[in-house]
């Protein structure tokens, strides 16, 4: 008998049992996809970059919201920890330490990348809301980091990027209004 297998009161091992897999996880994949192509037929990789970082920061603040700052901040460890195992994974393979990439400037088509981006981390959070534990946001987190890496072309700067998710949240008026028409509706 292996000592991590466990035993009925009757003295019969019982096999240990494999954790259900999340069947959360695509679909928060899926939503999170759905959204960056939507946002790409409007605009710029630049653009798409700039929404995935609203769409980041929109999370932050409803975990900050609704959780606490402590929660919050590890939102921001967790963005941190992919960037470097991102960054420490290009520099395993290249053997040089890759440089950060800096933060184009957003384009026209960059509010519209938020509104979409951020309605789709709406539906990653009651997703969430309707699971076991927190895992689809953590995912939702890893989803749209890796995506920003790749409309990048690399990490950015962790000081500029925190700065950007620190930054006050909120959305265009008239850009929302015109591109979202009616409150709580998703557009991805």
């Amino acid at each position: 008998m292996n000592p991590s297998d466990t035993q009925d009161p009757a003295g019969i091992p019982v096999a240990p049992q494999v954790p259900e897999m999340d069947s959360s996880l695509p679909v928060v994949t899926a939503i999170v996809t759905n959204a960056v192509a939507a946002a790409g037929k409007r605009g710029s990789a630049g653009d798409v970059a700039h929404g995935l970082i609203a769409g980041l920061r929109h999370l932050r603040a409803a975990v900050d919201e609704e959780a606490g700052y402590a929660m919050a901040a590890a939102i921001d460890q967790a963005i941190h920890s992919s960037l470097l195992a991102g960054n420490l994974e290009r520099l395993r393979q290249t053997g040089s330490t890759p440089a950060p990439v800096p933060l184009p400037d957003p384009g026209p088509g960059a509010n519209a990348a938020a509104v979409i981006v951020s309605s789709a981390t709406d539906s990653c959070l009651a997703v969430n809301a309707h699971a076991d534990d927190n895992r689809p946001l953590e995912h939702a987190v890893f989803i749209l980091t890796s995506q920003l890496v790749n409309q990048l072309g690399g990490a950015p700067d962790w000081q500029t990027l925190e700065k950007e998710l620190h930054r006050p949240y909120g959305l265009n008026g008239p850009v929302a209004a015109a591109v979202l028409p009616v409150r709580g509706v998703t557009v991805h």
